[in-house]
Protein backbone atom coordinates (compact mmCIF):
# COMPACT_ATOMS: atom_id res chain seq x y z
CA UNK A 1 0.00 0.00 0.00
CA UNK A 2 2.88 2.37 0.32
CA UNK A 3 3.25 2.41 -3.37
CA UNK A 4 -0.25 3.22 -3.73
CA UNK A 5 -0.17 6.56 -1.35
CA UNK A 6 3.79 7.72 -3.10
CA UNK A 7 1.69 7.75 -6.64
CA UNK A 8 -1.44 9.37 -4.96
CA UNK A 9 0.44 12.35 -3.18
CA UNK A 10 2.66 12.78 -6.08
CA UNK A 11 -0.20 12.85 -7.95
CA UNK A 12 -1.96 15.36 -5.55
CA UNK A 13 1.18 17.70 -5.61
CA UNK A 14 1.64 17.49 -9.31
CA UNK A 15 -2.20 18.37 -9.93
CA UNK A 16 -1.88 21.58 -7.16
CA UNK A 17 1.58 22.67 -9.40
CA UNK A 18 -1.16 22.60 -12.49
CA UNK A 19 -2.18 25.82 -13.40
CA UNK A 20 -4.95 24.73 -15.27
CA UNK A 21 -6.62 24.04 -11.24
CA UNK A 22 -6.32 27.54 -10.52
CA UNK A 23 -8.12 28.63 -14.02
CA UNK A 24 -10.66 25.91 -12.73
CA UNK A 25 -10.68 27.40 -9.26
CA UNK A 26 -10.90 31.13 -10.74
CA UNK A 27 -14.39 29.74 -13.14
CA UNK A 28 -15.90 28.55 -9.70
CA UNK A 29 -15.65 31.84 -8.18
CA UNK A 30 -16.68 33.87 -11.51
CA UNK A 31 -20.08 31.37 -11.00
CA UNK A 32 -20.60 31.82 -7.55
CA UNK A 33 -20.56 35.61 -8.42
CA UNK A 34 -23.11 35.40 -11.13
CA UNK A 35 -25.25 33.63 -8.78
CA UNK A 36 -25.29 36.32 -6.37
CA UNK A 37 -26.75 38.45 -9.16
CA UNK A 38 -28.37 36.09 -10.79
CA UNK A 39 -30.17 35.21 -7.22
CA UNK A 40 -30.96 38.69 -6.99
CA UNK A 41 -33.33 38.68 -10.17
CA UNK A 42 -36.04 36.55 -8.31
CA UNK A 43 -38.13 38.13 -5.69
CA UNK A 44 -39.91 34.54 -4.94
CA UNK A 45 -38.58 31.11 -3.67
CA UNK A 46 -35.04 33.44 -3.04
CA UNK A 47 -34.01 29.62 -0.99
CA UNK A 48 -34.69 27.41 -3.73
CA UNK A 49 -32.86 29.54 -6.42
CA UNK A 50 -29.87 30.84 -4.42
CA UNK A 51 -28.79 26.76 -3.08
CA UNK A 52 -29.74 25.42 -6.99
CA UNK A 53 -27.90 28.53 -8.65
CA UNK A 54 -25.05 27.27 -6.16
CA UNK A 55 -24.81 23.98 -5.77
CA UNK A 56 -24.85 23.30 -9.33
CA UNK A 57 -21.74 25.75 -9.84
CA UNK A 58 -20.15 23.80 -7.72
CA UNK A 59 -20.85 21.07 -9.50
CA UNK A 60 -19.88 22.37 -13.00
CA UNK A 61 -16.40 23.23 -11.86
CA UNK A 62 -15.93 19.84 -10.29
CA UNK A 63 -17.26 18.01 -13.71
CA UNK A 64 -14.55 20.37 -15.41
CA UNK A 65 -11.82 19.17 -13.23
CA UNK A 66 -12.55 15.68 -13.88
CA UNK A 67 -13.34 15.22 -17.89
CA UNK A 68 -10.45 18.33 -18.88
CA UNK A 69 -7.90 17.55 -15.79
CA UNK A 70 -8.14 14.03 -14.66
CA UNK A 71 -8.64 12.63 -18.07
CA UNK A 72 -6.28 14.69 -19.25
CA UNK A 73 -3.54 13.77 -17.10
CA UNK A 74 -4.02 9.93 -16.87
CA UNK A 75 -4.39 9.94 -21.10
CA UNK A 76 -1.16 12.17 -20.97
CA UNK A 77 0.85 9.72 -18.86
CA UNK A 78 0.10 6.75 -21.62
CA UNK A 79 0.24 8.50 -24.60
CA UNK A 80 3.55 10.01 -24.08
CA UNK A 81 4.96 7.19 -22.47
CA UNK A 82 5.91 8.95 -19.00
CA UNK A 83 4.07 6.01 -17.02
CA UNK A 84 7.34 3.94 -17.46
CA UNK A 85 9.34 5.97 -15.50
CA UNK A 86 7.16 5.12 -12.51
CA UNK A 87 6.50 1.21 -13.64
CA UNK A 88 9.99 0.99 -13.52
CA UNK A 89 10.14 1.41 -10.03
CA UNK A 90 8.64 -1.27 -8.07
CA UNK A 91 5.39 0.01 -8.78
CA UNK A 92 2.70 -2.56 -10.48
CA UNK A 93 0.07 -1.28 -12.60
CA UNK A 94 -2.72 -1.25 -10.13
CA UNK A 95 -1.03 0.69 -7.83
CA UNK A 96 -0.40 3.45 -10.01
CA UNK A 97 -4.47 3.46 -11.29
CA UNK A 98 -5.44 3.02 -7.70
CA UNK A 99 -2.86 6.12 -6.70
CA UNK A 100 -4.26 8.23 -9.41
CA UNK A 101 -7.57 7.79 -8.34
CA UNK A 102 -7.12 8.69 -4.81
CA UNK A 103 -4.68 11.95 -5.43
CA UNK A 104 -7.45 13.00 -8.29
CA UNK A 105 -10.24 11.65 -5.52
CA UNK A 106 -8.51 14.30 -3.45
CA UNK A 107 -8.35 17.38 -5.49
CA UNK A 108 -11.78 16.40 -5.99
CA UNK A 109 -12.45 16.80 -1.97
CA UNK A 110 -10.29 19.94 -1.93
CA UNK A 111 -12.10 21.64 -4.68
CA UNK A 112 -15.55 20.44 -3.07
CA UNK A 113 -14.89 22.11 0.57
CA UNK A 114 -13.22 25.13 -1.52
CA UNK A 115 -16.19 26.02 -3.69
CA UNK A 116 -18.48 24.65 -0.95
CA UNK A 117 -17.61 27.52 1.53
CA UNK A 118 -18.18 29.76 -1.28
CA UNK A 119 -21.36 28.62 -2.35
CA UNK A 120 -22.38 29.35 1.43
CA UNK A 121 -20.99 32.97 1.17
CA UNK A 122 -23.06 33.29 -2.16
CA UNK A 123 -26.21 32.03 -0.63
CA UNK A 124 -25.62 34.16 2.48
CA UNK A 125 -24.75 37.27 0.18
CA UNK A 126 -27.73 36.67 -1.69
CA UNK A 127 -30.02 36.41 1.24
CA UNK A 128 -28.24 39.50 3.28
CA UNK A 129 -28.93 42.00 -0.46
CA UNK A 130 -32.17 40.90 -1.25
CA UNK A 131 -33.13 41.44 2.37
CA UNK A 132 -35.24 37.72 1.79
CA UNK A 133 -35.74 35.17 3.92
CA UNK A 134 -35.22 31.28 3.82
CA UNK A 135 -38.12 28.83 3.27
CA UNK A 136 -39.44 28.02 7.01
CA UNK A 137 -37.88 24.35 7.36
CA UNK A 138 -34.91 25.29 5.87
CA UNK A 139 -31.08 24.42 7.78
CA UNK A 140 -27.52 24.85 6.47
CA UNK A 141 -26.73 21.07 8.02
CA UNK A 142 -28.92 19.69 5.23
CA UNK A 143 -27.36 22.36 2.69
CA UNK A 144 -24.16 20.78 3.82
CA UNK A 145 -25.40 17.17 3.29
CA UNK A 146 -26.45 18.46 -0.31
CA UNK A 147 -22.91 19.07 -1.16
CA UNK A 148 -21.46 16.08 0.81
CA UNK A 149 -23.84 13.72 -1.72
CA UNK A 150 -22.92 16.25 -4.89
CA UNK A 151 -19.15 15.31 -4.24
CA UNK A 152 -19.88 11.55 -3.75
CA UNK A 153 -21.45 12.20 -7.08
CA UNK A 154 -18.21 13.18 -8.69
CA UNK A 155 -15.93 10.78 -6.84
CA UNK A 156 -18.83 8.55 -9.07
CA UNK A 157 -17.96 10.03 -12.37
CA UNK A 158 -14.33 10.23 -11.27
CA UNK A 159 -14.20 6.32 -11.31
CA UNK A 160 -16.32 6.48 -14.41
CA UNK A 161 -13.58 8.67 -16.14
CA UNK A 162 -10.80 6.14 -15.02
CA UNK A 163 -12.84 3.29 -16.67
CA UNK A 164 -13.16 4.98 -19.77
CA UNK A 165 -9.31 5.84 -20.02
CA UNK A 166 -8.86 1.90 -18.91
CA UNK A 167 -11.22 1.22 -21.97
CA UNK A 168 -9.96 3.56 -24.60
CA UNK A 169 -6.89 4.24 -26.70
CA UNK A 170 -7.52 7.90 -27.31
CA UNK A 171 -7.80 11.05 -24.82
CA UNK A 172 -10.77 12.19 -27.10
CA UNK A 173 -12.53 8.55 -26.88
CA UNK A 174 -11.90 8.42 -23.40
CA UNK A 175 -13.71 12.15 -22.98
CA UNK A 176 -16.09 11.57 -24.91
CA UNK A 177 -17.61 7.93 -23.29
CA UNK A 178 -17.20 9.97 -20.01
CA UNK A 179 -19.30 12.57 -20.64
CA UNK A 180 -22.41 10.38 -22.34
CA UNK A 181 -21.80 8.08 -18.53
CA UNK A 182 -22.49 11.34 -17.34
CA UNK A 183 -25.51 12.52 -19.27
CA UNK A 184 -27.39 9.47 -19.23
CA UNK A 185 -26.89 8.75 -15.97
CA UNK A 186 -28.45 11.89 -15.03
CA UNK A 187 -31.73 11.35 -16.92
CA UNK A 188 -32.45 7.92 -17.17
CA UNK A 189 -34.56 8.05 -14.11
CA UNK A 190 -36.56 10.80 -15.71
CA UNK A 191 -36.85 8.99 -19.11
CA UNK A 192 -37.96 5.71 -16.97
CA UNK A 193 -41.03 8.30 -15.38
CA UNK A 194 -41.76 9.24 -19.35
CA UNK A 195 -42.05 6.06 -20.60
CA UNK A 196 -44.17 4.97 -17.73
CA UNK A 197 -46.28 8.11 -18.19
CA UNK A 198 -46.85 7.95 -22.11
CA UNK A 199 -49.53 5.46 -22.77
CA UNK A 200 -48.09 4.49 -26.33
CA UNK A 201 -45.26 3.58 -24.43
CA UNK A 202 -46.49 2.52 -21.08
CA UNK A 203 -47.07 -1.23 -22.65
CA UNK A 204 -43.78 -1.61 -24.39
CA UNK A 205 -41.79 -4.33 -23.01
CA UNK A 206 -38.40 -4.08 -24.75
CA UNK A 207 -38.61 -0.76 -23.73
CA UNK A 208 -39.03 -1.11 -20.23
CA UNK A 209 -36.28 -4.18 -20.12
CA UNK A 210 -33.74 -2.03 -21.96
CA UNK A 211 -34.15 0.84 -19.61
CA UNK A 212 -34.18 -1.12 -16.55
CA UNK A 213 -30.57 -2.49 -18.58
CA UNK A 214 -29.22 1.14 -18.68
CA UNK A 215 -29.78 2.36 -15.04
CA UNK A 216 -28.65 -1.14 -13.61
CA UNK A 217 -24.95 -0.52 -15.87
CA UNK A 218 -25.09 3.26 -15.37
CA UNK A 219 -24.91 5.17 -12.71
CA UNK A 220 -28.16 6.62 -11.31
CA UNK A 221 -26.67 10.09 -10.40
CA UNK A 222 -29.76 11.67 -10.15
CA UNK A 223 -30.38 9.45 -6.70
CA UNK A 224 -27.47 11.86 -5.21
CA UNK A 225 -29.13 15.35 -6.37
CA UNK A 226 -30.62 16.76 -3.16
CA UNK A 227 -30.83 20.43 -4.15
CA UNK A 228 -34.31 20.57 -3.52
CA UNK A 229 -33.92 18.73 -0.03
CA UNK A 230 -31.34 21.52 0.86
CA UNK A 231 -33.75 24.60 -0.41
CA UNK A 232 -36.99 23.32 1.27
CA UNK A 233 -35.13 21.78 4.24
CA UNK A 234 -37.18 18.49 3.55
CA UNK A 235 -36.74 15.45 5.56
CA UNK A 236 -34.71 12.48 4.02
CA UNK A 237 -34.55 9.21 5.38
CA UNK A 238 -31.30 7.96 6.95
CA UNK A 239 -32.04 4.00 4.91
CA UNK A 240 -32.25 6.25 2.52
CA UNK A 241 -29.18 8.34 2.67
CA UNK A 242 -27.08 4.96 3.84
CA UNK A 243 -28.38 2.89 0.63
CA UNK A 244 -27.23 6.08 -1.68
CA UNK A 245 -24.24 5.96 -0.10
CA UNK A 246 -23.26 2.18 -0.34
CA UNK A 247 -24.69 2.69 -4.06
CA UNK A 248 -21.96 5.28 -4.76
CA UNK A 249 -18.83 3.83 -2.41
CA UNK A 250 -20.03 0.17 -4.53
CA UNK A 251 -19.80 1.60 -8.02
CA UNK A 252 -16.53 3.37 -7.17
CA UNK A 253 -15.31 -0.28 -6.57
CA UNK A 254 -16.92 -2.21 -8.99
CA UNK A 255 -15.37 0.94 -11.62
CA UNK A 256 -12.00 0.50 -10.39
CA UNK A 257 -11.92 -3.40 -10.35
CA UNK A 258 -12.85 -3.38 -13.96
CA UNK A 259 -10.45 -0.49 -14.92
CA UNK A 260 -7.86 -2.44 -12.74
CA UNK A 261 -8.56 -6.01 -14.45
CA UNK A 262 -8.59 -4.20 -17.92
CA UNK A 263 -5.28 -1.44 -17.15
CA UNK A 264 -3.20 -5.12 -15.93
CA UNK A 265 -4.17 -7.07 -20.07
CA UNK A 266 -3.72 -3.21 -21.82
CA UNK A 267 -0.51 -3.21 -23.79
CA UNK A 268 1.34 -0.37 -23.16
CA UNK A 269 3.74 0.08 -25.95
Amino acid sequence: MHAVFLVASMTFRDSLRNRALYGIFFLGAVLFLSSVIITGMFSWELGKVAVEIGLSAMSISGLIIIFFFSIQMVSNDLERKTIYLVLSRPIQKWHYLVGKFLGLAGIVLLSSIVLGCSSFLSIKMSIWLSNAHMPALFNWSTLLLGMAYLTLALLVILSISFFCVSLASHQFTAFLLAVIFYFVGQNVETVKIIVQRQKGLANNVFMHKALDVVSWIIPNLAAFDLKTTAAYGLKVSGTYLGLVALYGLAYIVVCLVLSIWIFQKRELA
